[in-house]
């Protein structure tokens, strides 16, 4: 044969394979198949296109796998804090491996690995049990401290503070709530050197007894001046007065003090009212008014709602705030100098930040456009009589007033 006819019949053999692997592919099977774009309709994994004018569908993304479930241990009923925990008061339930708590290894997969533990927190009903709310042992129930501590906020501190139906926004404040303290300040002169109010008191010498070494002492006067008087042309000893007024709360003969208010504290919380209880003690008296409550008429004894701080009192003279320590600094002082304090109700969830100018008789003066009048005169504006002068009281009560 010669080398032309084999050279032929070699392509020849080529281009009939090349024919059959063409149909193959277009068939749908074969190596082809998915080079050429072959393929069963029926595979769930390609979505038909629709010519609708040169737009196609996307591609159907693959179905979400279903996530795996694990048994996590939730409170059956209400916990409060410091209880120590039984079956009863505990259950399992199938939560998904996706929650946070329970990626972290927080939580509990059996009842039996808390019980004899006791709650350093208050749980819910249906709420999970991490490790950080349990007790690791009976010798760490010591690290609890004070029940109360465990509702303060951090950074803050908790201070109880006297009330009563005026100062305390008629008692109807409940844990939770936000308050301002609103002060009063009484001011007075003070002398730089003796530390004492002003005026200081005045003792009189007559300066020739002095230079003759005699008695030159004058009767004691307190608080009074030397002053030179035009209608008798001599000078005067003016003391201070002694005439009270009815409601005054200033004694008598000594200055005026001068008063000042101003929103002091803001967004105090309300952490209880009343003098603190402990929860465990409220519950173990609940438990037993429920073993001494006589059953309905189906037969059942009513349920006593779990306990948790509240306000227990009907008149409590005392509430426990929450706040910063230097808040809780400045509260401290001002009782300590007897400085009159009024808490003041804020809505809920009101964080506004108030910003308010110091309240003086000056300043409701010129904010209230009041006129002061004049000093009266009994001689140049004799309809001044007819104004009632200050009843005094008697000194003897048993004595009629005149």
């Amino acid at each position: 044969m010669r080398l032309r006819t084999f050279i032929l019949l070699i392509l020849v053999l080529i281009l009939v394979a090349a024919a059959a692997l063409l149909l193959l592919g277009n068939s749908g099977i074969g190596p082809l198949a998915g080079f050429l774009g072959g393929g069963s309709t029926d595979d769930p994994a390609v979505t038909e296109t629709v010519d609708d004018g040169g737009a196609a569908e996307p591609l159907a993304p693959p179905p979400t796998a279903t996530p795996g479930l694990e048994n996590v241990v939730v409170a059956r009923i209400n916990i409060p804090v410091g209880t120590m925990l039984t079956d009863e008061l505990l259950e399992t339930q199938r939560w998904p491996r996706t929650n946070i708590a329970l990626q972290g290894g927080y939580t509990y997969t059996d009842t039996t690995q808390l019980i004899g533990r006791i709650t350093k927190v208050d749980i819910s009903r249906g709420q999970s049990l991490l490790s950080p709310m349990i007790a690791l042992n009976p010798t760490d129930i010591a690290t609890f401290g004070s029940d109360l501590a465990l509702y303060i906020p951090f950074g803050e501190v908790a201070v109880a503070f006297p009330i009563d139906r005026f100062n305390g926004t008629a008692l109807a404040m409940r844990p939770g709530d936000l308050v301002d303290a609103i002060m009063t300040l009484r001011i007075v002169d003070i002398d730089p050197q003796f530390g004492t109010v002003l005026p200081n008191e005045v003792q009189r010498i007559i300066q020739s007894a002095l230079l003759d070494g005699q008695d030159f002492l004058f009767e004691e006067d307190l608080y009074g001046r030397l002053e030179f008087i035009p209608e008798i042309n001599q000078v005067a000893a003016i003391v201070p007065s002694e005439i009270g007024l009815d409601g005054q709360d200033f004694t008598v003969g000594l200055p005026v003090p001068k008063r000042v208010t101003q929103l002091t504290i803001q967004q105090a919380e309300v952490l209880y009212v009343g003098t603190w209880e402990d929860p465990r003690i409220l519950e173990q008296e609940q438990i037993a008014a429920r073993a001494a409550a006589q059953p309905g008429e189906d037969g059942t004894v009513p349920p006593t709602p779990t306990p948790i701080p509240s306000r227990q009192e009907d008149f409590p003279d005392v509430v426990i705030l929450s706040m910063s320590s230097q808040d809780a600094l400045a509260l401290n002082w001002a009782m300590i100098r007897g400085v009159d304090i009024n808490l003041v109700l804020r809505s809920p969830g009101d964080q506004t930040v108030f910003v308010t100018t110091s309240v003086s008789l000056a300043q409701i003066i010129d904010q209230g456009g009041l006129a002061i009048p004049e000093q009266s005169n009994y001689d140049l504006h004799p309809s001044a009589a007819d104004v009632d002068p200050p009843i005094l009281l008697p000194e003897n009560p048993n004595e009629p007033e005149q």
